[in-house]
């Protein structure tokens, strides 16, 4: 038997018993009657309303369906709508005051939140890109906004101001990543970074954005750059790259070297000023044995040298082959100085110095190198 059936029977029996009833008690006064009239009444209520819940919950629906849910408060206002957007689905929330302050749906990409405080300003919103997803937060007053993205070209953060200009930049591209940091105009005023495997950079420039300084790590060491007022380098501090140690330069005005100091391996170190021509002109060295040398260049040839050696100090004067015409020094087979004059083939013409016993002597060359004749005073015994 169904259900339905099973109630109507049940009330019909019921109908009957309650009848009989009424019959039985029609001599009572009639105080009593309408209170008895009363109680079959309600007990008709009751037992009807019993039959339609049992009726409803046997047809209880598992889906709604609709094109528009409202949800409203104790003075019929929409709190909720639930409906259909531009793009798809769409849920909106509004606070007590009546500002609607969130809504969820759909964009061209994929999902799409928006948030509003209770001004109707909009503060914050997390939607789908062509490119993945971004999450961003505004200032009530449209003065400055904050974004997080995750896009095909890297994770990054941009701090950006009321006109639209990012102020600050964060983002990783591959092994890379940076921080900028710009001025209104969009010109960079400062920027970090680091490369896997390589090292960091930090840079820093002037509010017309040209470069001012930067430091930067490479594999075998650091280095440190100063910019001159164009931008073009003007001092640099920076490892050697062969290891061998550091090395300091300073350049012109038009960003040409003009000064150079290195550290040569061990303890020796090299000390350089250049010319117009991008060379050498002076070198000041010092070498791993403790012995100094100045040289003077022409080109790439050393026409000049004022040096120490193991005897004492030796000035050398060299044609522009390089090759020695004025060799003068302390005399390496006697107690005193020595000068020589050579041929511009390098074959020693005059020689003047200080013979074994300690007395002058001068002595003359042919051009083979011959000895031709030599003038000596021999020191005299007291």
């Amino acid at each position: 038997m169904k259900t339905n059936q099973f109630i109507d029977q049940t009330l019909s029996q019921r109908m009957e018993s309650l009848e009989a009833r009424i019959a039985e008690l029609q001599h009572a006064s009639v105080n009593a009657r309408r209170w008895k009239t009363l109680a079959v009444t309600a007990g008709v209520a009751l037992i009807a309303l019993a039959g339609v819940a049992a009726t409803q919950s046997s047809q209880t629906a598992d889906v709604i369906r609709a094109r528009r849910f409202e949800v409203v408060d104790q003075n019929d206002k929409i709190v909720l709508l639930a409906g259909i957007g531009q793009n798809g689905g769409q849920i909106d929330v509004w606070s007590n005051g009546g500002t609607n302050v969130l809504r969820f749906g759909a964009n061209n990409d994929g999902g799409d939140l928006a948030i509003w405080n209770n001004a109707g300003s909009g503060v914050a919103s997390v939607y789908a890109s062509s490119q993945g997803g971004r999450i961003e937060a505004l200032m009530p007053d449209g003065s400055g906004s904050a974004l997080l993205h995750a896009e095909t070209s890297g994770p990054g953060l941009a701090v950006i101001d009321g006109q639209g200009h990012p102020r600050i930049v964060a983002a990783m591209a591959g092994t890379s990543t940076g921080i900028n940091i710009r001025n209104a105009a969009g010109e960079e005023l400062a920027a970090m970074g680091a490369v896997d495997g390589e090292g960091g950079i930090l840079r820093v420039a002037k509010n017309d954005g040209t470069l001012a300084a930067q430091m930067v790590a490479f594999p075998s060491g650091g280095s440190i750059g100063c910019a001159n007022r164009n931008g073009s380098r003007s001092a640099v501090l920076e490892s050697a790259q062969n290891d061998t140690g550091g090395v300091m330069k300073l350049f012109g005005q038009d960003g040409n070297e003009a000064l150079s100091a290195v550290a040569q391996s061990e303890s020796g170190a090299r000390f350089s000023l250049f010319g117009s021509q991008q060379q050498a002109v002076t070198v000041l060295e010092a070498g791993m044995n403790g012995m100094g040398m100045i040289s003077f260049l022409q080109g790439t040839t050393r026409v000049a040298g004022l040096g120490a050696s193991t005897n004492g100090g030796l000035l050398n004067l060299a044609k522009t082959d390089g090759k020695a015409v004025i060799v003068a020094g302390a005399a390496s087979d006697a107690d005193g100085g020595a000068i020589s004059v050579r041929s511009g083939s390098g074959s020693q013409l005059v020689r003047v110095g200080v013979d074994r016993i300690g007395a002058g002597e001068v002595a003359v060359y042919d051009g083979s190198g011959t000895r031709k004749r030599v003038l000596s005073a021999i020191a005299s015994a007291p």
